[in-house]
């Protein structure tokens, strides 16, 4: 009798286990973020809060109730890497041929991002606000993206130990708390690890200077991305350029667009006039147009600080301290890609 009552319970406590690692205590509905405390301590390196995070994808996204071992184990192991990892981790579900053959309509696919990305329910405004983006012709994967670039993501993250990966280049001066990438796109962090502006597709200039082959004749290369008004400094040589600054700009308003093209830097003026304003340290790289500071009034004041935005002539405007670090630094020859 007592041999038949430990067999009962051996395989009660092995049923209860199975279950377990798969799901992590998460069922199909509940959202929420769980403590370490009630999970069992798990003999391998992966923080056990990242089997947990992806365990609740399987059953939210999926809607599976058995899962490949073997790709939880990876796709948990991949969270080290931070939030940046936890991008890749969410495409991989959402993007999946599995998520895809579900059939769900665009409502349902916004509902599973409100409980993927941020572990709650999606509230009627921002539910019909991404719906009506999706009708009008929006992917879904901008949709996606949107989500994950959210500081509602980063909390959620926090909660499953998935930590922001800093980013750390030279410049300080405008980087103090540092820099994080989700997806292709860099983030000034604040004191907190929350967002702050973003960089579209930094990553990938980043990536293609290196893969591409970019040249300079000197040991810098800068590139001004013109639909997202910033500029890169990068510091190296061919094949081995390395991020240096990154700074918010400002470039060509509507009817006078800042050209795309590649230059190189060519003369420098301490300061010029035009059209009743003042620029300071200005860095020429195409014939009329240069880098320089915002624009002053006669008199010293600032006349257009706006940054950011497109409100320029067609040259690249910068604060006032930046246009003057290109124009002390930069020599003469520097390729210059605007794109």
């Amino acid at each position: 009798m007592l041999k038949i009552r430990l067999i009962r319970i051996i395989c009660l406590v092995a049923a209860f286990a199975s279950v377990f690692c798969l799901f992590d205590g998460f069922t199909s509905t509940p959202v929420v973020a769980d403590t370490v405390n009630d999970i069992e301590t798990l003999e391998v390196e992966t923080d056990p809060m990242h089997y947990r995070f992806v365990g609740r994808l399987y059953s939210i996204i999926l809607r599976q109730d058995t899962c490949d071992k073997e790709e939880k184990e990876k796709l948990a192991g991949k969270l080290k890497g931070g939030i940046t990892e936890a991008y890749n981790v969410l495409f991989h579900f959402y993007f999946s041929p599995e998520y895809r053959a579900l059939g769900h309509s665009d409502e349902q696919f916004v509902e599973d991002l409100y409980t993927g990305c941020y572990g709650r329910y999606a509230d009627d405004k921002g539910k019909a606000k991404y719906v009506a983006k999706l009708e009008k012709g929006y992917s879904r994967y901008l949709v996606f993206k949107e989500f994950i670039s959210s500081n509602e993501f980063v909390k959620l993250c926090y909660a499953y130990n998935i930590r922001v990966k800093k980013i750390l280049i030279e410049n300080y001066i405008d980087h103090l708390d540092g820099m994080t990438c989700i997806g292709d796109d860099y983030y000034d962090l604040d004191k907190k690890g929350n967002l702050g502006r973003c960089y579209k597709n930094a990553a990938k200039h980043v990536r293609c200077i290196n893969e591409q082959l970019f040249r300079s004749k000197t040991k810098y290369y800068i590139i001004a991305d013109i639909d997202n008004c910033y500029i890169e400094i990068f510091k190296g040589s061919v094949g081995r350029w390395s991020l240096y600054k990154i700074y918010p700009m400002s470039c060509g308003k509507k009817g006078h667009s800042t050209p795309r093209g590649t230059y190189k830097v060519t003369k420098k003026l301490s300061y010029f006039y035009s059209h009743g304003s003042l620029c300071y340290h200005a860095t020429q790289w195409n014939g009329p147009y240069y880098f320089h500071s915002v624009t002053y009034n006669y008199n010293g004041t600032v006349q257009d600080g706006r940054l950011g935005q497109h409100v320029s002539a067609g040259c690249i405007r910068l604060r006032k301290d930046v246009a003057k670090w290109i124009y002390d630094n930069i020599p003469k020859g520097t390729t210059v890609k605007t794109v």
